[in-house]
Formats: structure tokens, sequence, C-alpha cells
């Protein structure tokens, strides 16, 4: 049941959570930062670019920038949990919530890394899907 489960992942559509995490860093980072903290924009500003560079990454470019976005969206959700951390904020338990984006972005990078090597192999080997 593990390897299918793992096998499932590894295969499974990246796309809509790309850009449910992308709308997680556009828009709900920022207006929740705001209201929590101030407009602190060594966070919001990120956060933004983040946010719309994967939307868009999502619609229109090749995998390998979507996988280099998924590596950056994974690093600023550790960030982000630090943020929190380091703010005393996370004795709130609403705050862990902000786990789950670090989870959703360990699961997509692992698959846009699958994905990413696999064609990569296909590549090479003649076949281009």
């Amino acid at each position: 049941m593990k390897s299918r489960i793992l096998n499932i992942f590894s295969y499974y559509d990246t796309e809509p959570m790309e850009i449910f995490i992308g709308i997680i860093w556009l828009i709900m980072l920022p207006f929740i930062w705001c209201f929590e903290f101030s407009c602190n924009l060594f966070i919001i500003i990120p956060s933004i670019l983040l946010g719309t560079a994967m939307i868009k990454a999502t619609c229109s470019y090749p995998i390998k920038v979507r996988k280099t976005l998924s590596y950056g969206s994974f690093i600023f959700s550790i960030f982000v949990i630090l943020a929190f951390v380091f703010r005393g904020a996370m004795n709130n338990p609403s705050h862990w919530l902000w786990f789950l984006p670090s989870i959703i972005s360990f699961l997509n990078l692992t698959a846009m890394t699958s994905k990413y090597y696999r064609q990569q192999k296909q590549s090479s080997n003649g076949t281009i899907r």
C-alpha cells in the first residue's frame, strides 16, 4: 500500500497544486501577515512575486522553470514558518496551518522533480512526450 501511495504521488497532476500554492503566496499570506503583524515588505514583496511567478509559470512555462519555482516555494514556506516562530505566533493553533503550504510544496517539488527527470530520460531516448 505504501509503494502504491508513493507511486500515485509521483505521477499526479501538479498544475492545480501549483496554482493553489501561487494563490496562497499571492493573496493569502500578504493579507494575513498585514492583518496580524505589520506590512513588512521583506515578506510581502517576495510572497507576491513568488505567487505571481508560480501562476504564470504553470500556465505558460516549461517544466524546468516550474521545478525551479517549486524549489523556491518550498524554501519560502520554510522561511514563512520560521518567521512565524520568531514572531512568537506559533502558540496560536491556527498558525499551525502554515505547515500545510510547506507540505504541499514538498509534495509538489517531489512530483515536479520526478516528472522533470522522466521527461529528460524520455527525450534522451528519442521519445518526446
